[in-house]
């Protein structure tokens, strides 16, 4: 099993042996919680220039936690250049 280091930071850690306390477990909570209780609530997409966006899982993550709730999205780019170079990678 890999694992990934910590920040060195001093900040306590907390994991889902804390649920209370872990942030790891609250993203579809917080994705609810805004939809139904901020009016107008809409998720705003800002892709990077690289579109590096779609490569992170938890990115791709909220976007169809988004989607499945019917969530509104407004997605902004970087500019019509850079959808021009990344094109052929977006399909």
């Amino acid at each position: 099993k890999e694992q990934f280091s910590l920040c060195p930071c001093i900040q306590p850690k907390f994991f889902n042996d804390k649920p209370v306390e872990c942030e790891l477990n609250k993203f579809t909570d917080t994705m609810q919680f805004l939809h139904t209780e901020v009016n107008g609530f809409t998720q705003v997409v800002a892709v990077d220039e690289a579109f590096d966006l779609f490569t992170r899982a938890w990115c791709v993550a909220e976007l169809v936690e988004a989607e499945a709730r019917g969530i509104p999205q407004a997605v902004k780019v970087h500019s019509q250049g850079a959808v021009d170079c990344n094109y052929d990678n977006l399909s």
